[in-house]
């Protein structure tokens, strides 16, 4: 049974789910290249004081390297998939769209856990309660992406699901 018929969120507004997940894919890339971007941004010394920024309070000298360039690859691992995504949609072949809801989740699941981390760590700060909330919210918008692209595969696996019929009892 497919959870959505249609995507209607603030960014994107269609009843084809298909052109929704394509719209989607877009954004999963954009986002994904603006991510990197303050990645890059902090590991070459810039200010990651401030809460949004994605290696919050990671030390210059060591763990920023390793966590930025992790988070490096993961991302260009989530470009990756994103364009394996396009091309499970085009081809209709719904194994090539599970890369991209594994990272996708993973990236929602993150979101979560940052949240609560930024309010079991700095629950002192009010600006804090804020932050969480920006970051809950878009990580609610991410969560409807996903299960935008989840239906779409949802639909696939009904349109491919064999047809068996007993014709003998």
């Amino acid at each position: 049974m497919v959870i959505l018929t249609s995507c209607w969120s603030p960014c994107i507004w269609t009843n084809d789910l298909k052109t929704s997940c394509k719209v989607i894919a877009f954004y999963t890339v954009a986002m994904s290249i603006v991510v990197m971007t303050f990645i890059v941004f902090d590991m070459s010394g810039g200010d990651s004081t401030q809460l949004y920024n994605p290696l919050f309070e990671a030390d210059i000298r060591y763990s920023m390297q390793v966590v930025g360039t992790c988070s490096m690859i993961f991302f260009s691992s989530l470009i990756i998939s994103t364009i394996l995504l396009v091309v499970g949609l085009h081809k209709m072949n719904r194994g090539m769209m599970l890369p991209w809801l594994i990272e996708f989740g993973i990236v929602v699941l993150f979101q979560l856990v940052f949240g609560l981390w930024l309010l079991g760590g700095y629950y002192i700060y009010l600006e804090t309660v804020l932050h969480t909330f920006v970051i809950w919210s878009w990580m609610t918008y991410n969560g409807y992406c996903w299960l935008v692209v989840y239906s779409q595969y949802q639909v696939f696996e009904e349109m491919q699901s064999p047809n068996i019929e007993l014709l003998w009892p």
